[in-house]
């Protein structure tokens, strides 16, 4: 799976992979369950949870909505 890159589009790239085996497969441009709004929340999540190590996806759950809960109301439009 590649993104619409520059690097990921030349046709150098696409039979360099087409040569080494590697197939491709597609997906949707962007995932129906995120709306464009939502995505101004990954840089100050990704922040806030850099350099972190959860052991169970119970505790990184729990940290996102901790963050979430410390935003100021206007953060949600």
């Amino acid at each position: 799976m590649h993104d619409n890159a520059p690097a990921h589009r030349a046709l150098a790239s696409q039979k360099k992979l087409v040569y080494l085996g590697f197939k491709g497969f597609d997906y949707p441009p962007s995932f129906p369950d995120l709306a464009l709004l939502d995505c101004h929340l990954f840089p100050g999540l990704k922040n806030q949870l850099k350099g972190s190590h959860f052991s169970s996806d119970a505790e990184v759950i729990v940290a996102a909505e901790t963050w979430l809960d410390g935003q100021p109301s206007d953060f949600f439009f």
